[in-house]
């Protein structure tokens, strides 16, 4: 059975907090492998970095910074009223950081 985009998010215990961001990216890297982040932008037809909105000479600190902020800002807990515009956008988001980041 293929595993839904918000799996990791739903394993994620949070009734503490947010805890670890380890552990909080590893319950997403499960189930999001490089082939299907290249899936993903493939047919958005957007690079990774168009997506991080980074420029491709972006550091490793820089890439982390801009897919904190803009994971925060798409995430469908804060866009209750257009979720799945918002899922759609994470998926792009973690998508970009997998192949910049080689997880």
């Amino acid at each position: 059975m293929a595993k839904g985009f918000l799996d990791g998010y739903k394993r994620y215990d949070a009734s503490s907090g947010f805890g670890d961001p380890d552990k909080w990216r590893r319950s997403f890297q499960e189930r999001m492998s490089e082939q299907d982040a290249r899936r993903i932008l493939s047919s958005a037809e957007l690079s990774p970095y168009a997506v991080l909105e980074v420029p491709p000479t972006a550091t490793a600190s820089e890439i982390k910074k801009a897919f904190r902020k803009l994971i925060t800002r798409w995430h469908p807990d804060k866009n209750q009223h257009r979720v799945e515009e918002a899922e759609a956008m994470s998926k792009k988001i973690i998508a970009a950081y997998t192949i910049l980041t080689n997880y």
